[in-house]
């Protein structure tokens, strides 16, 4: 694929942008040269250590002694084959068991990381590797490369590519890692490390790179990406075609599942089959699955009587379990349930959400998504609904990268879908027809109101169509009896100030987001915590005649959360007289522990 070139020059501050999609089995990096007064160029990070020929993507693979990185991509490809317990691979499915609601295929397969490392010191060290090797081949493939880049390098900014479902608390454990990894520092990761997830990079490099009559104003499709370990759909409306401008019509969807799940599948298959032969070996199965991978995966179309595998030499023979010259023959029927284990998935997601909205076309994209077999099926289910699948035939891992710095350059998409009802965790005054069933548990505040906790203050639902500046602000207050408290405990109170996050992915509004104890109620999810200091306002706080002529001290402030991009941003904003004031809150991300 030729590089992409930006259609004007560009007017903006120099930096250099550079997008890293580190996938489950393989890793690629894209970067752009952002120079005031001239076109940008995206280029392919294609020289990789331990690679004899130019390639655009690197297996996701670290390993370890002690503890200590010891090699990355394809150097470590060795050290998997003999000192598997010290390398991390397939790290990326680590992430899904707790994320999305479906259970997870490759949970129970997940590999284990070596000792003493954790997934933020994988993710860091792979990061560390890709903007190493990246750093390299600008200084090489620019004209005074490492002057601009010594230049620029505290404002280069990092794309990192991510599932449709991943959210704040995914993008707080790699930025994290890419603090650890040095790519940026905690003061600037803010505005300096930014997310697109990958079935919006994939539709913005397809639409690129192979535009045609079929998008139109007002035409509906969808993007299917099939990867290694997820199959994510997202849907668009074109708003215009020239330039081109995509809104999400609804929340964009995620299923566990994948090539990685195939290759589980046919591994399963062998080890039934060879029951009994002196090949029911586990380095003998993985020579296998790793042939099936290279030789079979790529052009199985479900049509042919036999597939073999070439995985020993040619002494290798035991005719009872079809294995003859150091090949084993494998027929469309001990094969085709391995793919129908993903694609059955795939398809059942397609007909779920794709109907419902009037999707035209279907652009299926991804690594898997080349498959043959997954395209015949894909086309044949979505032609029941009058859909038209569209492909991408030189589409590789590569161009989900490629995408992520288009999507930099043009910003196509300019309104997406929430994709679950958010809000927050409030104390709101006791309603007698809403919060009956808790009575017992209300409380006088000091602002002289009858209150109950743990209720959910709903503020953007599920499906809600969110411009790139949206904002949603919320009005708050807090109260302390002015008869009860001190300056000195009125500052303490002040400087930390939080709100709850929630997100609720069901269709219905949930009254509560906490049981009566204070614990998360079960499909309630805490996402963030929002938190910000005013304690430069207790200086001019004063005494108010609250409810009942109760003397109370009340700060009232507004928090201003953004949802329209592809991350969650919150700005915190009070009055103090008749001036505006305005600080960034800290969202502090729930983040599980694997």
């Amino acid at each position: 694929m030729a590089d992409y070139y930006s259609e004007k020059k560009y007017e903006g501050p120099e930096t250099i942008v550079v997008a890293m999609d580190i996938g489950t089995t393989q890793s690629a990096v894209s970067f752009a040269h952002f120079s005031p007064g001239r076109v940008v160029q995206s280029k392919m990070l294609t020289l990789w250590p331990g690679c004899s020929t130019t390639v655009d993507k690197i297996p996701s693979i670290v390993s370890y002694r002690n503890g200590i990185v010891r090699a990355c991509g394809a150097e470590a490809l060795q050290d998997l084959e003999e000192q598997q317990d010290n390398v991390a691979y397939r790290f990326k499915s680590h992430m899904h068991p707790s994320l999305i609601s479906q259970p997870n295929p490759l949970e129970s397969e997940l590999p284990p990381f070596p000792a003493g490392v954790t997934i933020e010191q994988v993710y860091a060290d792979m990061m560390r590797y890709l903007m190493d090797n990246t750093q390299k081949s600008f200084e090489k493939s620019s004209p005074k490369g490492g002057d601009i880049w010594a230049r620029v390098r505290d404002t280069i900014v990092i794309v990192l590519v991510t599932p449709n479902t991943w959210d704040i608390r995914e993008q707080s454990r790699l930025r994290l890692a890419a603090i650890r990894a040095s790519l940026v520092t905690e003061e600037n990761a803010g505005h300096l490390l930014q997310f697109v997830a990958e079935s919006e990079a994939s539709v913005l490099y397809a639409l690129v790179n192979h535009p045609g009559d079929w998008l139109q104003r007002n035409t509906v499709f969808a993007v299917v990406d099939c990867g290694g370990s997820t199959v994510d759909t997202a849907v668009y409306r074109c708003v215009s075609t020239n330039p081109i401008s995509l809104n999400e019509t609804c929340p964009s969807e995620c299923v566990q599942t994948g090539g990685i799940v195939v290759n589980c599948e046919v591994t399963k298959m062998l080890n039934n089959k060879l029951q009994g032969s002196v090949f029911n070996d586990q380095e003998i199965i993985v020579s296998m699955v790793n042939a099936f991978e290279r030789e079979v995966k790529p052009r199985f179309d479900g049509t042919q009587d036999r597939y073999y595998l070439n995985f020993g030499a040619s002494i290798d023979n035991d005719p009872s379990v079809g294995i003859e010259r150091g090949r084993i023959a494998l027929s469309n029927e001990d094969l085709k349930p391995a793919f129908d284990v993903v694609t059955d998935m795939v398809c059942k997601n397609c007909s779920e959400v794709l109907p419902g909205q009037k999707a035209e076309y279907v652009l299926l994209v991804g690594g898997f998504g080349d498959s043959p077999y997954v395209q015949k099926v894909l086309s044949e289910k979505l032609r029941a609904y009058h859909i038209e699948l569209l492909t991408v035939e030189d589409y590789g891992r590569k161009a989900v990268v490629e995408g992520a710095i288009i999507g930099h350059i043009k910003q196509f998409v300019a309104a997406r879908a929430a994709n679950a009802t958010f809000g927050g965790c409030v104390r709101p005054v006791y309603d007698k027809k809403l919060h009956r069933d808790r009575k017992h548990l209300v409380q006088l505040y000091p602002d002289g109101k009858k209150r109950i906790d743990g209720a959910f203050h709903v503020w953007i639902e599920k499906g809600a169509i969110l411009q790139g500046n949206f904002a949603h602000k919320l009005p708050y207050h807090v109260a302390w009896d002015a008869a009860k408290t001190s300056k000195n405990e009125l500052i303490r109170g002040l400087e930390t100030v939080e709100i709850e996050v929630f997100a609720w992915e069901g269709s219905d509004i949930p009254t509560w987001c906490k049981d009566e104890y204070g614990s998360t109620l079960k499909g309630m999810r805490l996402i963030c915590t929002l938190s910000a200091n005013l304690s430069a306002l207790a200086g001019s706080l004063q005494i108010v005649t609250g409810h009942r002529g109760k003397k109370i001290y009340r700060v009232e402030y507004d928090v201003c959360v953004y949802f329209g991009g592809t991350q969650l941003r919150a700005k915190l904003q009070w009055h103090q007289g008749s001036t505006l004031h305005e600080s960034e809150v800290k969202v502090m991300p729930y983040v599980f522990r694997v």
